[in-house]
């Protein structure tokens, strides 16, 4: 988001859309895999059973996801503690597309409202508004198109196959049971490697191509905005 600084209408959307989607995503992902789903919720203290403690921030922000969001324009939520199960690692991957997308429609249906137009995005990368390397012509064009691009970048994000993403989770929690396999995967889903090259993929380009998973976002991205 730091390079958004050049368009301070963008960077308020990018903000807003982050601070917005990424908490929402994951109190969504908490709900869906805690005993009894959502309508779980408050039964412990109806019968007498313990409360659960008040979460902080990094109950719904990922340190290392809030960085990858401040220097590339996109980020991901903090990993729920749950019992991983199939199921589970489902419903927090469909959570994280349906927060995502659902903000990603009302972004780009405020930016329609704001006068702009659907159509001119079919060739915009996402990337560059999360950049902030693109005017869209007033305040609340700018403020609504950034809050819809981080979105829907953060969607895309989640499907890449690498840990802490959701999908990264599914996969490399399912690796064959071998010694070397689950050491691997301990590395991976434990020690943050897999952080690291997720920051190393958003932040180095590549020939004077963007990074790799920017380019990602923005093939897919772009094939969502080009079906609108």
């Amino acid at each position: 988001m730091i390079y958004a600084l050049r368009e301070p209408a963008i960077l308020l959307g990018l903000l807003a859309g982050f601070l917005a989607g990424v908490p929402l995503r994951a109190a969504l992902q908490r709900q869906l895999t805690r005993p009894g789903g959502l309508r779980g919720r408050g039964r412990l203290s109806a019968v007498g059973g313990r409360r659960r403690a008040r979460l902080g921030w990094p109950g719904y922000l990922d340190p290392y996801g809030a960085v990858a969001a401040l220097l590339s324009g996109v980020g991901w939520g903090p990993r729920i503690e749950a019992r991983r199960t199939p199921a589970t690692d489902t419903l927090m991957l469909a959570a994280a597309l349906l927060v995502h997308g659902a903000l990603a429609a009302a972004g780009l249906a405020a930016y329609a409202a704001a006068g702009g137009s659907v159509s001119a995005l079919h060739l915009l990368d996402v990337s560059t508004v999360l950049h902030g390397s693109v005017d869209a012509g007033s305040f609340g064009r700018n403020v609504a198109l950034g809050f819809a691009m981080v979105n829907l970048a953060c969607g895309v994000l989640a499907l890449i196959p690498i840990p802490p993403l959701e999908l990264g989770v599914i996969l490399w929690s399912r690796l064959p049971r071998s010694p070397g396999a689950r050491r691997v995967a301990f590395h991976v889903l434990e020690e943050q490697w897999g952080v690291a090259v997720i920051l190393l993929l958003l932040l180095l380009p590549l020939a004077g191509q963007p990074p790799a998973l920017l380019a990602v976002i923005n093939a897919i991205g772009g094939a969502i905005l080009g079906a609108l």
